[in-house]
């Protein structure tokens, strides 16, 4: 991997910056950011989860215990990476986090005891937190701005597909784990493709401006808070999931989808549609959270929205922070919303056993009001430079 230092750092607001990156660059890229989400679902997100609840119930406090030491890891590892993040580090940075990852992932196969699910907790929040600040700092400098909407759209369809091929969403834990071991692993030979050789930008709109990103810090805590919800209440409600994610052709049907609306969603960031890009799968995933509360039929119907919306917003959760390639920047949107979002979801699912309508009006209200914002700011600075 080799960083030229000696190439001046540009601000530009135009940001695609003629770059071509050579096809391994772009494959390996492509591959790590898979990995990465990967590992996410298929462990973190699934295998973790069926563990603990197979040791301490699903019902114990100790689940929720457990559940809290890995966000708090997870921030732990993304502010200990932005502390210690240099450029000329990044691959045995990266590769690091992802043996952390895996060795967090292998002791699942060993241990049952509450301490020890602690641990693995731990392990799992700080080597995915290091890994995500870590993957986002690094990629613009590997493919640069015109390639990477495309890296992270088909990389971030690819990991939703897999998470939901049969074989993988109904494994077991012992089974999911190892899959999860396969995931690090092929981020491990990912990385070692890596060269950053693409000119150093930094952006210079609105969107990395104190107002942008407080805007899209409230915006993807939002999205991420009422995904985690909907997800939650979807798992947790046998006619719900036999309706919506039941069956082989319907966990396909799923696959694919969020495979097709990755690659779309990574087009049209590339085209700077960044914010009717995160709009679209806003009202894509409050409409089926809307219709989850109303009728578990008419959700079952347009179901395939949700997945669209979850591709959709997850690669703009990446691209956004990858855009800038702060590893600073990274590390806010991935504690406050990222792990942030995701407890705030859960904890309001698993108390009120649904999604409530108040909060889906609000979450579209807030989402609608920092979009708001946002154009108001782009078309003031606009203004002053036609001054």
């Amino acid at each position: 991997m080799s960083s030229p230092t000696a190439d001046p750092i540009r601000h530009n607001a135009d940001w695609r910056e003629e770059f071509q990156p050579a096809g391994l660059v772009l494959a390996s890229a492509t591959l790590a950011v898979a990995a990465t989400y990967a590992y996410f679902l298929v462990f973190a997100q699934f295998g973790f989860l069926k563990a603990v609840t197979a040791a301490v119930g699903e019902g114990d406090g100790l689940l929720r215990a457990i559940l809290a030491v890995m966000g708090c890891g997870g921030i732990a590892g993304s502010a200990l990476m932005a502390w210690r993040y240099q450029e000329k580090q990044s691959q045995p940075l990266l590769m690091g986090s992802l043996l952390v990852c895996a060795a967090a992932a292998g002791l699942t196969l060993k241990v049952r005891a509450p301490a020890g699910l602690f641990v693995v907790a731990l392990l799992t929040g700080l080597g995915t937190g290091g890994l995500t600040v870590a993957l986002a700092a690094t990629l613009r400098r590997a493919v640069g701005g015109a390639w990477l909407g495309t890296c992270l759209g088909v990389g971030t369809g690819l990991a939703y597909a897999f998470s939901n091929v049969p074989a993988v969403f109904e494994a077991g834990p012992t089974g999911q784990a190892l899959m999860a071991i396969v995931a690090a692993c092929a981020g491990v030979v990912a990385v070692q493709g890596l060269d950053l050789r693409a000119p150093p930008q930094i952006p210079a709109g609105v969107d990395y401006q104190p107002i942008g990103v407080t805007a899209w810090v409230l915006i993807f805590l939002v999205l991420v808070g009422v995904d985690s919800a909907a997800f939650y209440v979807i798992q947790h409600t046998p006619a719900l999931k036999a309706e919506a994610w039941s069956g082989s052709g319907r966990l396909y049907a799923n696959a694919l989808v969020h495979l097709l609306a990755g690659v779309l969603a990574g087009y049209a960031l590339n085209q700077r549609a960044v914010g009717r890009t995160v709009l679209a799968a806003t009202v894509m995933l409050l409409t089926s959270c809307l219709l989850i509360d109303r009728d578990y039929a008419a959700f079952g119907k347009t179901a395939l929205l949700y997945p669209a919306a979850v591709s959709i917003y997850s690669t703009a959760l990446v691209f956004y922070p990858a855009r800038h390639g702060r590893p600073a920047l990274a590390a806010l949107v991935y504690s406050v919303a990222g792990w942030g979002g995701t407890a705030l979801g859960i904890g309001l699912a698993r108390d009120l056993n649904t999604v409530p309508r108040g909060f889906i009006i609000a979450a579209g209200l807030v989402v609608a009001g920092a979009l708001g914002v946002r154009q108001w700011a782009r078309q003031r600075a606009k203004a002053a430079l036609n001054r």
